[in-house]
């Protein structure tokens, strides 16, 4: 990480740094794209199936939610492409972003009046495809606009907002508005007019020129010398660090009622998530800051990544109701922590500017692999939350360690 003054010259333009004002732009359209992913993942789409299906309301649930991450997966690619490619007067970011917007918040507004499951199937997925233009696009932006001794911050504005939103959403949805079909027209139009200063206020810098054959989009792998190396240990330590998780926090209602055996699981559950939200919270705007001024990365997320399993060893080794309290607040110190720096790591080590939004997007692509579900599975299937625990701990630590393998970032 070489480019530490505060104009730099990527791709053909000068890139400047930029203001409060549009951090706090581009922290309020990540708040609207966080609100369309956390919320029905966490809550709206299960509350949907119990009164659609109510007798099978465990099986369209899981169909709704494993739709909708098989539809990113394939989509996020694609739109990154074509996002690479385009060349619109309004500017291809921005272009991609406000269209995703658009399909995502529209089809969003209509999931909550449907009486069948067909229907909502068919808006789920729309949805996806416009989070995915959304994700890939503004993704994209911190690489195209933000000089790298900024990235944190802007990394740290793409993070923190994905804590206030599903902190703020849930109480939207289970507090202030308990309809069903108006909760879901509620959040879209939150999310419709969250991202419109940043999308309007904002211009975009021209497109970078075409990639070299050299990491032509059907041979990446013959990219090393131009930096896929370090992009895949990149994309190797983030998509680990998040699984573990993912591990520790899926099963935690489980763990509250079976092994604590918690009058209230509910409740806990709850107390533990606010705990949870307030260090992630502070973590990642401290991380932002921090990584910036220090011009380092790999040790910031090495260290978000062994908080987070010192959290998960926590709960194996000694599983009583204080523990998990202090585990709730090394979680969030570390995942906190790490959303402010993995971004910024991520985009320092891409590839090549005319590629950014493809790449990004096959880092996207590859958290929606289910790994948490599947080592979840077999390790509740042979064993017992002591060693789901342990494993996630392991997994995360791998995962901080992977990233020591990038050279060419600090």
């Amino acid at each position: 990480m070489t480019e530490q003054s505060d104009v730099a010259v990527t791709s053909g333009h000068v890139v400047r740094p930029v203001t409060r004002m549009w951090l706090l732009c581009f922290a309020l359209a990540w708040f609207g794209f966080w609100l369309l992913v956390m919320l029905p993942g966490q809550f709206m789409v299960v509350k949907l199936a119990s009164v659609i299906a109510p007798d099978d309301k465990v099986a369209l649930g899981s169909l709704l939610i494993g739709e909708m991450s098989a539809v990113i997966v394939i989509c996020i690619p694609i739109i990154g492409w074509l996002c690479d490619r385009s060349r619109p007067r309004f500017g291809r970011r921005r272009t991609w972003a406000a269209a995703g917007v658009v399909l995502a918040t529209v089809s969003f507004a209509f999931v909550g009046q449907q009486t069948t499951w067909a229907g909502a199937v068919v808006l789920l997925g729309l949805v996806a495809v416009g989070e995915a233009a959304i994700l890939v696009s503004l993704s994209a932006v911190i690489a195209d606009q933000v000089p790298v001794a900024q990235r944190g911050r802007a990394s740290a504005a793409m993070g923190v907002p994905q804590v206030i939103a599903l902190a703020a959403g849930m109480v939207v949805v289970t507090e202030l508005v308990t309809d069903v079909a108006a909760s879901w027209m509620v959040i879209a139009a939150l999310a419709a007019i969250a991202p419109m200063p940043f999308l309007l206020l904002f211009g975009e810098p021209a497109a970078a020129p075409a990639a070299p054959r050299s990491i032509h989009v059907r041979r990446p792998w013959r990219g090393r010398a131009a930096g896929y190396r370090d992009f895949g240990w990149t994309v190797t330590s983030r998509t680990l660090v998040n699984a573990g998780n993912l591990i520790g926090t899926t099963y935690l209602l489980f763990f509250l009622a079976d092994v604590l055996g918690l009058a209230d699981p509910d409740g806990a559950l709850m107390v533990l998530i606010l705990v949870y939200l307030g260090f992630c919270a502070l973590a990642s705007w401290l991380g932002g800051l921090l990584t910036d001024r220090l011009a380092a990365r790999r040790a910031f997320v090495l260290g978000a990544a062994l908080l987070q399993a010192m959290a998960a060893m926590l709960l194996s080794i000694l599983p009583t109701w204080e523990s998990s309290v202090a585990a709730a607040v090394l979680l969030g110190l570390g995942y906190g922590l790490f959303l402010s720096v993995d971004q910024a790591l991520l985009t320092d080590v891409l590839p090549h500017p005319a590629t950014r939004a493809r790449d990004l997007g096959i880092a996207g692509a590859v958290q929606y692999l289910p790994i948490a579900a599947i080592v979840g599975w077999l390790v509740l299937t042979f064993a017992g939350y002591p060693q789901l625990y342990a494993a996630a701990a392991v997994v995360m630590a791998v995962g901080g360690l992977a990233v020591l393998r990038v050279r060419t970032v600090r």
